[in-house]
């Protein structure tokens, strides 16, 4: 065993004695459940404590450790995650919840604000303190922290943890990015979406964390609103959650598993949400069934303060039902993420969302108007990707792009198939500006593929302009080995299609070629799982299109 399998065997012995703990705290949570009534994120945040959960700075040398402030629990039973790195920071994520599946939503503490201690270290043993200090973990944004650890290094990787008393959480792993201009020979990273918990185990996680990425970007589907399961799958809601407390709950079951947190403490993540954070298929303020209407704000409002509590954001709380998540992340000068937001701004899928929707009597399906992005958030993407000098330029959203049309059949308009003039505009915008090197990551669909982006529609004939990898769901119930049968992959203009497996997208990317291996999972009804690779293909720089190899 290598001394990189030893590092990672041992990030995940530390959450699973973690989630020994959560166990026993959930067993006992469920009974008190069942006994109850049924801004740019590129900003530096400013230093100072706060009260308010937002991201503060205080980098140091020596610690104090606040005592236990009355915590009678290890509070840190949903780990610890980093994200959002810059060459001289990255934020330091955990939320304090000695009983996660309290639910009030509290995480069994009570309406004060907690300080916790943090530090930052150069080694796994914290014998070369770089970083450290005290925050306050507000009872506001449910005790979450979300710490902006300066003054480090560029490219280069840290250990941290946090302390409160006698409790010390799971110690994680995390890293800077290059500096801006610096040459990288290599950036390894895996991209993964589509975490339904009731429908199986994440087996997957197991063979992220052997991989040893530099870094995880996550395309949405985190949490799902469904209740139900059975055992360690369980989430413990009576129905889907309407408000802050149910939110809080939801995601304490998702983020108590060992695996999730082990890869969370391996290697710092950038995210983004689809449409599962809130509801299904809902478009901005637009809920999916019209009843919901009513109640939907205050539901999405909700949301997406649970979605900033639990995640490691380089983000302000989100005011009212306004989240700014759409950002950037620059790897040196190898490549730069243009990060995503297609549910917040869109307008409403057309001909009442329907799979599929006949085109030729869905006249509204071609508006001009009609947005995915917004109008900002489009021109912001825009811009950046005609001003990108990086190598690559990497779109890391949600929903498929590439045109998956069968004559007069549109198979989902919740994709960029129902946004069809947006997609044009991106498309045309990226051949204008002369951009090369483009690939779009994508989410949401519960299969994977890979394919050219072609204009003027994404279809099979025009000039290549980008190229799409699409990732399979982590556990969510996918489309079916029958459906590849009925489909005709080289006439939808398609390298590679697997509509039956679960796993995620391991990249190789250089300044020479970008390389996707499509790794599948045997089984998710099982705790453990081997893995293969189903597929390989490369895209070389400067080239356009992609090679199935």
């Amino acid at each position: 065993m290598s001394p990189g399998d030893d590092l990672h065997a041992d990030l995940l012995r530390r959450v699973t004695m973690h989630r020994r703990r959560f166990l026993g705290l959930a067993v006992a949570g469920a009974g008190s459940l069942a006994l109850g009534a049924c801004s740019d994120g590129g900003d530096d945040a400013a230093g100072g404590t706060t009260t308010t959960g937002s991201p503060t700075t205080r980098p140091a040398t020596s610690t104090t450790v606040p005592d236990a402030q009355g915590i009678a629990a290890d509070p840190f039973t949903l780990g610890v995650a980093s994200g959002d790195p810059l060459p001289d920071s990255v934020i330091l994520w955990t939320r304090l919840a000695p009983e996660p599946l309290d639910p009030g939503g509290a995480g069994g503490l009570g309406a004060d604000d907690v300080e916790v201690a943090w530090e930052v270290a150069a080694d796994e043993e914290f014998e070369r303190l770089v970083a450290s200090g005290t925050d306050v973990a507000g009872a506001e944004f449910g005790h979450s922290l979300h710490v902006d650890a300066t003054g480090l290094e560029p490219d280069t990787w840290y250990w941290y943890r946090f302390r409160i008393g006698p409790y010390t959480s799971p110690v994680g792993r995390t890293r800077t990015t290059p500096a801006d201009d610096a040459d990288v020979d290599e950036l390894r990273f895996a991209f993964a979406s589509c975490q339904l918990r009731t429908n199986g185990h994440w087996t997957s996680y197991d063979h992220v964390l052997a991989d040893r990425p530099d870094l995880v970007v996550f395309l949405g589907d985190y949490i799902y609103e469904y209740p139900g399961g059975t055992g360690p799958l369980r989430v413990p809601l009576e129905s889907e959650p309407a408000d802050l407390a149910d939110y809080r709950v939801l995601y304490a079951a998702y983020k108590g598993d060992a695996k999730l947190q082990a890869v969370h403490a391996a290697a710092p993540w950038v995210v983004t949400w689809d449409d599962h954070e809130v509801e299904n298929n809902y478009a901005a303020g637009v809920p999916e069934h019209d009843e919901d209407a009513p109640d939907f704000e205050a539901r999405r409002r909700a949301a997406y303060q649970a979605y900033w509590e639990h995640l490691p954001l380089r983000l302000e709380p989100p005011e009212g039902t306004s989240l700014r998540l759409y950002r950037t992340l620059r790897w040196g000068s190898l490549a730069t993420f243009f990060v995503l937001d297609g549910r917040q701004y869109r307008t409403d899928q057309v001909c009442g969302d329907s799979i599929p929707t006949v085109a030729s009597s869905c006249p509204e399906l071609d508006d001009e108007s009609h947005t995915m992005l917004g109008s900002e958030q489009e021109a912001w993407l825009t811009d950046g990707l005609a001003q990108a000098d990086a190598t690559w330029k990497v779109i890391a959203q949600q929903t498929v792009m590439k045109a998956l049309v069968l004559g007069d059949l549109v198979l989902n308009v919740d994709q960029w198939d129902g946004y069809p003039a947006a997609r044009r505009r991106l498309l045309r915008s990226i051949a204008d500006g002369g951009v090369e090197n483009v690939v779009v990551l994508t989410g949401d669909i519960h299969a994977a593929g890979a394919a050219d982006l072609r204009l003027p529609d994404a279809g099979t004939d025009g000039e290549v302009v980008a190229h799409e990898l699409v990732g399979t769901s982590i556990s969510s119930p996918g489309l079916g080995a029958a459906l590849a049968g009925a489909i005709d992959l080289s006439a939808m203009g398609l390298a590679y299609a697997n509509f039956a497996d679960h796993g995620y997208v391991r990249c190789s990317v250089t300044p020479q070629r970008w390389e996707a291996e499509f790794v599948a999972v045997d089984t998710i009804d099982r705790p453990t799982s081997e893995a293969s690779v189903d597929a390989r293909v490369e895209v070389r720089a400067g080239t356009a299109g992609l090679r199935r190899l």
